[in-house]
């Protein structure tokens, strides 16, 4: 009888020793899953997130820039009346551009990670958006040459009907169908066809 009892105790040594072993092998192959989820939940979160600013930050320059083409401005009343009225004008634009560039830099910035996750193809999409953001800085520059601001005593300046229209069309914004509007419009969809479906996995 104690031979048997014995021999049970053993038994039961062992197999107590076996099932913490398996319990503990378990709970690392479970835990190992577990932490592989994550990590592939965190990599698939970090890319939804590059993806919802890349086009959250896109809409901000979109509205920036029809923003800086506004026709309406408020000018300062005194500066008016010190005779600064193109100074006024150009501290209002040069503000506006500011807003854009502000926005232009941070989607540089998400342009740079996106090229890190997806590769060079998913930077190449803003080139249309950057070159309109750099057309409307070198048309606002020209409208205030038009208008006399950097030209020298003596400078001819000329004014054309025709390049001074050429240029109001690109530094006014008439509505979402004037031709510098599609070309933004067409260029944020471009972003969108590129960045939408990565929302959805």
């Amino acid at each position: 009888m104690s031979l048997c009892l014995s021999f049970t105790n053993a038994d039961l040594s062992i197999t107590r020793d076996v099932v913490g072993m398996v319990g503990t092998v378990g709970a690392l192959i479970i835990g190992g899953l577990g932490l592989s989820t994550w990590r592939r939940q965190l990599h698939g979160t970090s890319k939804f997130e590059v993806a919802k600013r890349i086009l959250t930050t896109t809409y901000r320059v979109q509205d920036a820039i029809d923003w800086a083409r506004n026709p309406m401005i408020q000018l300062n009343k005194e500066e008016v009346e010190a005779g600064r009225q193109l100074e006024e004008e150009q501290r209002i634009y040069s503000e506006r551009l500011g807003k854009v560039n502000e926005h232009r830099a941070e989607l540089r910035t998400l342009a740079l990670e996106a090229r890190a996750i997806w590769g060079e193809s998913a930077q190449e999409c803003f080139a249309p958006l950057h070159e309109l953001v750099g057309e409307l800085h070198g048309e606002i520059w020209l409208h205030f040459w038009l208008k006399g601001a950097y030209a020298g005593p003596g400078a001819h300046v000329d004014r054309s009907p025709e390049r001074i229209h050429k240029n109001d069309a690109i530094v006014y914004k008439a509505d979402d169908s004037d031709e510098f509007s599609q070309r933004l419009i067409e260029a944020v969809r471009h972003i969108e066809s590129i960045y939408q479906p990565r929302l959805r996995g």
